[in-house]
């Protein structure tokens, strides 16, 4: 069972001028503004399988949140007992019971708990079969479309929960998300419609790699072409800074070169007979796969990734991917940081299988309020920094045990002369201890005049405890 400061990952940037919502996109573009993102970020690739996320489109990037926790039975408190360990003493005054359901076509869609301060929440949601059936064979559920509505800007992503009962009729999901604007006693509405449950079988062994390329010489350094799938850049007076910003990255991270299509037909392992390796080999010191699948309405390739070894610590997943359907037939294209047979050899190819068990269509739409106590702390600032050149006035700071909020005022003449904002890594929260507190999750929402950051605590915190807040070069004094 993971504890809350192993599953929260930076997960969002907002924009001001954006009520944000779910898009449905597809898996390539969850994978290239991912693994783009987390290579901007310095970070590695983490495992995910075609989950759905906020895209906001003015934002720099986005990373999904993916974590399992254990919902055993008795209770609300239960739930976030597994997410916050011990720490869930900080947290008791801040959850608040909803039961709030709507019922439609066998299933009751059901929000069921909530938990937050004056701009950042965490809510419990559920799917009940009526019938009884259990969701025992189907260990994810996707949405089609999910989406919370709180009118004005922020981000949220949600997760199902790994049920202590794998046989009942339940399915339970965590949203962590926060807003620009207060959220304590607004009402919100969460909507979801046409969701299908999937079977994952993970951690499969694939073909041997390097077996097969040292007994085909031939794939190794096979005639490599133009790679057309880089994102056109469109630089004019009509585009967003932003957009372009991240099309130029992505034309960076994108490569030149890959392999064609060559059509080996071989298995991709014994447990599979619709997913084949077209075409394996070398591209600009990157090993790279492209597969074929057919069928794929019914099986679908997950996670594809080398682990080493002798460290089953070091997976290395994919850098760069796209898809295209040819014939019928979809073809997934797959470029990993392995430069040549030497560093191949400490590696073994490992596989997630995805199969459709069901899907049920509907529209469920939920209205709650956020009525649970707001334990958030305001404290006055009204001191000036300067980030990047840039002259801000720090105006106030909201602290609660899960987060902490920062409103910022714009300096005008500065916005004019340069609107983008760079405001990472100014910020730290110190304990009387001496010790930092881990964020989990950040987010900065800007417009002309303001900014707004947030930040998500991978652990709540006892506030007695903390010393100062430090953004920039000022220092906030919270226990004097």
């Amino acid at each position: 069972m993971k504890k809350i400061d192993e599953i929260l990952d930076d997960y969002e940037l907002h924009n001001d001028d954006i009520n944000i919502n779910e898009e449905n996109i597809s898996k390539e573009e969850i994978e290239r503004i991912t693994n783009l993102t987390l290579k901007k970020a310095g970070l590695k690739s983490k495992k995910h399988i075609n989950k759905r996320f906020i895209l906001p489109l003015a934002a720099a990037m986005t990373i999904i949140l993916s974590f399992a926790a254990v919902f055993a039975q008795g209770g609300l408190n239960n739930i976030y007992k597994s997410l916050f360990g011990d720490n869930i003493k900080y947290v008791d005054e801040m959850e608040t019971v909803i039961n709030e359901s709507y019922s439609l076509n066998g299933i009751t869609f059901n929000v069921s708990s909530m938990l937050g301060d004056e701009n950042s929440f965490y809510i419990i949601f559920e799917l009940i079969k009526e019938n009884g059936e259990s969701f025992e064979k189907s260990n994810y559920i996707e949405f089609e479309r999910l989406s919370l509505d709180f009118k004005g800007s922020g981000g949220y992503s949600w997760e199902q929960i790994k049920d202590d009962d794998e046989k009942d009729n339940k399915a339970t999901f965590i949203l962590i998300g926060d807003t620009a604007k207060k959220t304590a006693g607004k009402n919100l509405t969460l909507k979801a419609s046409n969701f299908t449950e999937y079977n994952i079988n993970d951690d499969n062994d694939g073909l041997n790699i390097y077996e097969f390329l040292a007994e085909n010489k031939e794939c190794i350094n096979q005639s490599i072409i133009k790679n057309y799938n880089k994102i056109p850049v469109v630089n004019d007076d009509n585009s967003n800074d932003e957009e372009v910003a991240k099309e130029e990255y992505g034309n960076k991270v994108a490569p030149d070169n890959i392999l064609p299509m060559k059509y080996l037909d071989i298995s991709l392992g014994d447990k599979n007979n619709n997913i084949k390796i077209d075409n394996v080999g070398f591209a600009d010191e990157k090993l790279c796969i492209r597969l074929a699948l057919t069928d794929k309405d019914e099986q679908d390739i997950g996670d594809i990734y080398l682990r080493n070894k002798n460290d089953k610590s070091d997976e290395k997943y994919s850098e760069y991917m796209f898809s295209e359907e040819k014939e019928g037939i979809k073809y997934e294209y797959y470029m990993f940081d392995i430069k040549n047979m030497d560093e191949l050899k400490k590696y073994n190819l490992k596989y997630s299988i995805v199969k459709n068990i069901n899907s049920t269509a509907g529209e469920w739409k939920v209205s709650f309020k956020a009525d649970y106590k707001n334990t958030s702390n305001k404290f006055r600032v009204n001191k000036e920094i300067e980030v990047g050149g840039k002259r801000y006035t720090v105006e106030s700071i909201k602290l609660s045990p899960i987060s902490l909020n920062i409103q910022l005022r714009n300096n005008i003449l500065d916005n004019i002369e340069n609107p983008v904002h760079n405001l990472t890594d100014i910020v730290t929260v110190i304990m009387k201890d001496g010790s930092i507190v881990e964020v989990g999750s950040s987010g900065t929402s800007t417009n002309a005049l303001n900014a707004t950051m947030n930040f998500i605590f991978k652990q709540p915190i006892d506030l007695t405890l903390v010393d100062k807040v430090v953004i920039e070069n000022v220092e906030i004094n919270i226990n004097k």
